[in-house]
């Protein structure tokens, strides 16, 4: 998935469909980025989504967005999440073309997840969207070298329940 202006660049939105990309509208809701989405994990098929919805202006881990996250829980799918140290001094917001440096890419265990209920009620569905992706979120955070803080410092105080992705009890 991304977003669907850069596919308005010749080049680069050709070669970006030809490595399996698909555009995504990132100021309203996408239904058909959604079922190309969840296509892809149904077949079981990896599908990379960063979840900061954007580039980073300041350099920090910015805020999750819920998507992934609620896709995660309605098919069940695990999550890898990855940590990329370097890239905004590589290549920061506003700038045309990278220059040298060193990026680390770093992937960490992966986070089963267990498929909600079908019919459970969307403001659960959102809790545990928002734990999920603060679980996530925390452990980016904890793998970035540099200790990079989330912007607005949403994270120093998120202490989180541990919470049952499955939608049971917890044991």
């Amino acid at each position: 998935m991304a977003w669907d202006k850069v596919f308005e660049i010749p080049v680069l939105g050709l070669l970006m469909r030809i490595f399996g990309a698909f555009p995504v509208k990132l100021d309203a809701v996408d239904p058909a980025a959604q079922r190309e989405a969840f296509d892809i994990v149904r077949s079981g098929r990896a599908l990379v989504i960063f979840p900061e919805g954007g580039r980073t202006v300041a350099g920090g881990l910015m805020p999750f967005k819920m998507g992934a996250f609620r896709l995660a829980l309605t098919i069940g799918a695990p999550i890898v999440p990855v940590a990329i140290d370097g890239g905004y001094g590589i290549w920061p917001a506003g700038q045309r073309l990278p220059r040298p440096g060193k990026v680390t890419i770093t992937y960490l265990p992966a986070i089963e997840v267990a498929p909600v209920p079908d019919d459970i009620a969307k403001v659960d569905l959102k809790r545990l969207a928002r734990a999920l992706a603060a679980r996530t979120q925390d452990q980016v955070q904890a793998a970035l070298s540099g200790g990079n803080s989330i912007e607005g410092d949403r994270l120093k105080n998120l202490h989180e329940p541990e919470v049952n992705m499955g939608g049971g009890s917890p044991d």
